[in-house]
């Protein structure tokens, strides 16, 4: 390992751009052993003394992985809340009434309770990321291509990691601004300012891809095989920009978000066939040693069980339900919550059976709900029509819908699909709340309420409240 990327390694992280700092050395330490998946991962011993280059590819390959096994981490934990936000999931763990009251029983969440995550992980991963193209930007030993290819790969999950905070915090905004050199605490922007930050990293990051050559200087795990290449990723990246920016769209972006959506979209990985509904980046998880299991699965999670609304609210065709619904739940002995603080529930989860059962990011059944969304924003109704009876027909095995009457209508309509489509997947809540449409999420007990962003952690605020007022965290008491 040469001086300049030993001292690069010497960098510090600061989670939540807040207080907590800590090395990359130690970070990459607690991600390596927490693993990224079933594949393999060959560790360099850091003791001894490395003279060639071949420890200084396995850094690269180390430093990459430990972006992925972070954003791993924080993804199901934010469809959970989402979950319970959305009144898709609910979790019944039969000794703390807190898994619901912290979500549903206060007009306003509690910053140090469990509403509040999704901060940290998040921040720490961008750091991360800066740190990783400093060091690519570095090492002698990578071609130009390869250099591109790898900071593409990276800006591509720093502008994901934007998206899922601003999906979490809304309005509240965030930091977006990583100062590498000091640690300087950055300042709040607005969501406006956020989105349109997120969306330029997405980008840069296409930009980088495009010209990064034909391979990557390091593999990546196995859920993400279709994009394993510079070329494919590029893929991955357009949809999620295109995801970021139907949200975006909905929240101010206008006809420049709708009509930069439908051009990333189409550079994408979207396809309309039935067969392809499922393709998409998913995170692997394996019972090998140092690998991690899926937290939000049947054996993991037991007493996570499926919102009772899901199956009153179900469509039919000729007296057989929603075939997403029958796909993705099952009837189980109903579960209540402690202390009364809910509804039973007698619907339960088989989306994620097993503890290896993979997650996904994105998929391309989203992606066709996407363009419906982008063609509703821009008009088309007819072409959004097209792609949500695509959805509906195949996947729900629903029968189409007529000709949409109003713009509204067809929100309602693509709003339904989502909600079968992704169900579990992070995207109700956020939909309902885009559209000015959270009143349409059932009050199970008059104790219950809405809940429209989670809070930025205590932790963070009660650092920020001893700084300049404009430090201050936006969201905080």
């Amino acid at each position: 390992m040469t001086t300049s990327f030993a001292a690069s390694l010497r960098q510090t992280i600061r989670l939540g751009d807040g207080m907590i700092r800590h090395s990359v050395a130690a970070a990459l330490a607690v991600g390596l052993l927490a693993g990224c998946n079933a594949d393999a991962l060959n560790v360099p011993n850091y003791n001894s003394v490395q003279t060639t280059t071949t420890p200084d590819v396995a850094l690269i390959q180390n430093l990459a992985s430990g972006i992925l096994i972070n954003q791993r981490g924080s993804l199901t934990g934010f469809y959970n809340d989402a979950g319970v936000l959305g009144r898709e999931s609910l979790n019944y763990f039969s000794t703390d009434g807190r898994t619901v009251t912290n979500y549903l029983t206060v007009s306003v969440l509690d910053n140090a309770g469990f509403a509040s995550g999704g901060w940290n992980p998040r921040f720490t991963n961008m750091r991360n990321v800066i740190n990783f193209i400093n060091i690519v930007d570095a090492a002698t030993f990578l071609t130009a291509a390869e250099k591109s290819a790898a900071k593409g790969f990276a800006k591509t999950f720093r502008g994901l990691d934007v998206l899922y905070v601003l999906s979490q915090r809304d309005s509240i905004g965030m930091p977006v601004e990583i100062d590498a050199a000091t640690n300087a605490t950055k300042p709040f922007v607005s969501r406006d300012s956020a989105y349109k930050f997120g969306i330029a990293m997405l980008n840069e990051g296409a930009a980088d891809l495009a010209a990064g050559g034909s391979s990557f200087p390091f593999a990546l795990p196995s859920g993400f095989a279709p994009f394993s290449t510079p070329a494919n990723f590029l893929k991955l990246n357009r949809a999620v920009a295109g995801r970021a920016n139907v949200y975006y769209a909905t929240l101010g972006g206008g006809t420049a978000a709708w009509n930069a959506a439908l051009t990333a979209l189409n550079a994408s990985f979207i396809s309309l066939s039935a067969s392809d509904f499922n393709v998409g980046a998913y995170w692997n998880y394996s019972s090998s040693a140092g690998d991690a299991l899926n937290p939000i699965s049947n054996a993991q999670a037991p007493d996570q069980v499926a919102h009772p609304a899901l199956a009153t609210d179900a469509q039919s065709n000729a007296g057989v339900p929603d075939l997403r619904l029958t796909a993705k739940t099952t009837t189980i002995t109903p579960k209540s919550p402690p202390g009364n603080a809910g509804i039973p529930s007698a619907l339960g989860w088989k989306i994620y059976p097993s503890s290896t059962t993979p997650v996904a990011i994105i998929r391309n059944e989203e992606l066709i709900l996407l363009r419906a969304e982008a063609n509703i924003g821009l008009g088309n109704l007819a072409a959004a029509r097209t792609d949500i009876n695509f959805v509906r027909v195949n996947s729900g095995g629903l029968a189409p819908l007529a000709p949409f009457a109003t713009a509204n209508d067809a929100i309602t309509a693509v709003l339904y699909e989502k909600r079968y489509s992704l169900m579990w997947e992070g995207s109700r809540w956020v939909d309902v709340r885009r559209y000015g449409r959270l009143n349409t999420l059932p009050l199970d007990l008059p104790t219950h309420f809405r809940i429209k962003v989670q809070p930025v952690p205590q932790a963070e605020c009660l650092f920020r409240n001893r700084l300049d007022a404009a430090l201050k965290g936006v969201g905080c008491p």
